[in-house]
């Protein structure tokens, strides 16, 4: 990848992620990249847990709760909010 690279979101999907949201790939580094993942409407995600994959996720819009669970019960955070899920956590996500 070049320096000052600029990627504008793309119209179409680059993939479908295993929940049935549309992703488009974004930037990347060697360090990690970054995608945009749009649910449908009324989609519940699988529950999740990376064994070493880390994640930070921001809601652009719509509504819906994020829970997530650090070897315990999980917590509901409402969707507006940017979330850090490390390695070993459980996520899900619902969209209304």
């Amino acid at each position: 990848m070049a320096d000052f690279s600029i990627k504008h979101l793309p119209k179409a999907r680059d993939a479908i992620a295993p929940d049935g949201s549309d992703v488009r790939l974004l930037l990347g580094l060697a360090g990690g990249g970054m995608a945009h993942f749009e649910p449908g409407p009324n989609l519940v995600s699988k529950a999740v847990t990376h064994r070493t994959v880390e994640e930070i996720w921001f809601f652009l819009s719509g509504r819906g709760e994020m829970w997530r669970s650090q070897n315990g019960p999980a917590a509901r955070d409402a969707w507006t909010s940017c979330y850090v899920v490390l390695a070993g956590d459980m996520k899900a996500a619902a969209a209304a």
